[in-house]
């Protein structure tokens, strides 16, 4: 059904697969890290301690508290950036705004980025954001602040293009139960090690990228997810999902509005609204989707570009070429 990279059977052999991907010795990175989790959660902490041991040096900058689904928003004044650690081979932020909550994720990143460059005097070899605790794939991916942080890295409008990953898995448990803390340690561990493994590879040239300057080509990045199990069915690389799959179920559509009649209110009224509704999604998704291939156990792997500009933009020219004006 998919076009697999690898097959894992066994946890045994996808230990020894990521111990083959990270055995050859690569250059030591500057890694600017990021997440819109908040800078002391279970996932940026795992990625932390991962790229530490693997001797490549991180500047970790990431909102105070967690600022999902933020998208690619930014602030551009008013910050308050904390230094919280300077150890474990890693120099650690927090980035607030006036009144005290988090920044947004993509203001994190270019501040992780800035940093970094500041310690080297050179642009970061590589933003990473992430590890997300929740998947981003399909349709929810346009609103994640974990992916928007990776597209804000990779343009140019502030500091400089960057490399840039995101990476997102789903928890394994979700009991507040100090078993379940333990298994969800263990499984960010893993996918931080996967991130590690995937970071060695990148800097091997493999494929195309042996005619390219840097570890990605310019303005393109990657979107990993990684499935909630130990043993994920291999790795795909995919197209971005257009349905928005929540929870291992089918496609829905979530209703966002007022929640009583808001067309027929006085000029001045306020009332209530959010969700309203979740309702299945007929739509067919695109093929080799990353949404089918994760929630078949899969991790999937998405090329992402800042550039919005649709497919054959030049088909337009057909429609506003009797445009009168």
């Amino acid at each position: 059904m998919f076009d697999r990279i690898r097959s894992y059977r066994s946890s045994s052999l996808l230990a020894a697969a990521v111990a083959l991907l990270a055995s050859t010795n690569a250059a030591a990175l500057d890694v600017a890290l990021s997440n819109d989790d908040g800078w002391s959660s279970i996932g940026v902490q795992a990625a932390k301690r991962a790229l530490v041991a693997a001797g490549h040096r991180v500047t970790l900058a990431a909102p105070l508290d967690e600022q999902s689904g933020s998208s690619a928003a930014i602030n551009t004044s008013g910050l308050l950036i904390r230094k919280e650690r300077d150890d474990d081979g890693a120099l650690e932020y927090s980035v607030a705004v006036a009144g005290g909550e988090g920044a947004e994720p993509a203001t994190s990143a270019l501040v992780a980025i800035d940093v970094a460059r500041q310690r080297s005097g050179r642009l970061p070899d590589l933003l990473v954001s992430g590890i997300n605790a929740g998947a981003n794939v399909g349709a929810f991916t346009q609103v994640s602040g974990t992916v928007g942080a990776a597209i804000v890295g990779l343009a140019s409008t502030f500091n400089g293009s960057v490399p840039s990953i995101a990476i997102s898995t789903d928890p394994v448990c979700a009991d507040s139960t100090p078993e379940c803390e333990a298994r969800n340690e263990a499984h960010f561990a893993r996918v931080a090690d996967f991130l590690v493994a995937v970071i060695t590879h990148l800097e091997r040239k493999p494929g195309f990228l042996a005619s390219e300057p840097g570890l990605l080509p310019l303005r393109v990045g990657l979107n990993i997810n990684y499935p909630p199990r130990d043993v994920p069915a291999g790795v795909v690389v995919a197209q971005q999902g257009q349905t928005a799959v929540f929870g291992g179920g089918g496609p829905i559509t979530l209703g966002l509005g007022c929640y009583g009649p808001c067309a027929t209110v006085p000029v001045g009224t306020t009332l209530p609204g959010g969700i309203t509704g979740i309702s299945p999604d007929q739509a067919a998704d695109v093929r080799n989707s990353d949404t089918a291939a994760f929630s078949a156990g899969y991790i999937t792997v998405v090329p992402i570009t800042p550039d919005y500009t649709a497919d054959s933009p030049l088909r337009f020219k057909s429609v506003f070429s009797t445009l009168s004006y």
